[in-house]
């Protein structure tokens, strides 16, 4: 009898962990997930498309551009060519862009 009694403590200790360990992974997981969608939301628009590294936000003549932490490279949105080549007019880019345009 006592052998029975042992037997089934024995289960429902198992039982009782196996359930502890599961929640626990559970938990887990559901805290990474968390963690990784949070990283991505303040990353993914921000990665550098050559070599993956973040991007940075500068400020080149009143105009924010993004420039690679990892690079260097200089990346530009729309319209922002334009706003810089507009401001550089005397120089090598305005008159480029100018020529461009004619």
């Amino acid at each position: 009898m006592a052998n029975k009694w042992d037997e089934r403590k024995k289960a429902q200790e198992d039982e009782y962990f196996v359930k502890k360990e599961k929640d626990l992974i559970e938990k887990l997981k559901a805290k990474q997930e968390l963690e990784t969608k949070q990283s991505v939301k303040a990353t993914c628009h921000m990665r550098c498309p050559k070599c993956g590294e973040p991007l940075k936000e500068r400020s080149f003549q009143k105009i924010l551009i993004d420039q690679c932490t990892g690079c260097g490279g200089i990346w530009l949105d729309a319209g922002e060519l334009e706003a810089v080549a507009g401001r550089e007019e005397g120089g090598w880019l305005g008159k480029l862009w100018q020529r461009g345009e004619k």
